[in-house]
């Protein structure tokens, strides 16, 4: 269920994102996909790696298939909460920044001509 809504809040603050880059004179296709990829990344990849990278660990440890589940119940409820909030958090990082205007680049003009050119 919290997937869910995580997902539900990723997809809005992919819409945010692009509305925000577009306002502020940025690439808006460019900056929801980072947005995207932020949280998609932290959300989902981020929490099956880790559970791979645990099971491979336990497993080798001496584990059977059926003492990996049940010892992967808990650990994989606390990563994915915590994977989820840091998705949010990214992806807030990720609009607060989008939602500061640039600074104009300073333009130095060239030199002036000389007056006496003979």
């Amino acid at each position: 269920m919290l997937s869910i809504i995580g997902l539900v809040i990723l997809v809005v603050a992919t819409i945010q994102a692009y509305k925000a880059a577009g306002d502020s004179g940025r690439s808006p296709v460019k900056w929801a996909f980072i947005t995207f990829g932020i949280g998609f990344g932290i959300q989902i990849i981020l929490p099956l790696f880790i559970g791979i990278v645990l099971g491979i660990i336990w497993i080798s440890g001496g584990k059977s298939p059926e003492q990996l589940q049940e010892a992967i119940d808990v650990p994989s409820i606390i990563i994915g909460i915590v994977c989820l909030v840091l998705s949010v958090i990214a992806v807030f990082l990720v609009l607060r920044y989008l939602s500061k205007i640039p600074e104009e680049k300073s333009f130095t003009p060239p030199p002036q001509p000389p007056e006496n050119f003979v």
